[in-house]
């Protein structure tokens, strides 16, 4: 199994629909709780299962340099994995399961034109929150 199959098995695309989430929240299409859906700009991902130890080894094993550290644009991630959806996907699967932040626009306080131009420009990455030594 590689990352994108495991991509596939293991996340959505879209919000989380686990029930607790649109009961926890006063507007749910507006903000889902942290830990269950990670928003991409152009579309939200939320994880069904899976272990993050896994998802890990396979990153390593297919993927080692989105673990150095260092900032890595779903621009790049999608060339490495072949398609940029299954890329932001993996992306948000890994920030919801702890193996790296997810940066992009969702998280500042700007208009959703300027955070899709701002998408569209590449201004969505990951960085590692340990770097592989």
């Amino acid at each position: 199994m590689n990352v994108a199959d495991y991509v596939m098995q293991h996340a959505i695309r879209g919000a989380c629909q686990c029930g607790r989430c649109f009961d926890a929240v006063a507007n749910p299409k507006d903000r889902q709780p942290t830990g269950h859906t990670a928003d991409l700009v152009f579309f939200k991902v939320a994880q069904k299962d899976g272990d993050a130890v896994e998802f890990k080894r396979l990153v390593t094993d297919g993927f080692p340099h989105w673990l150095d550290g260092k900032e890595h644009s779903y621009l790049e991630t999608g060339a490495d994995i072949g398609d940029q959806g299954v890329a932001m996907m993996a992306m948000g699967l890994g920030s919801i399961l702890g193996t790296w932040k997810l940066l992009t626009p969702a998280l500042l306080p700007l208009s959703d034109d300027l955070k899709m131009q701002m998408a569209g420009a590449g201004y969505i990455s990951i960085q590692a929150t340990h770097p592989a030594s």
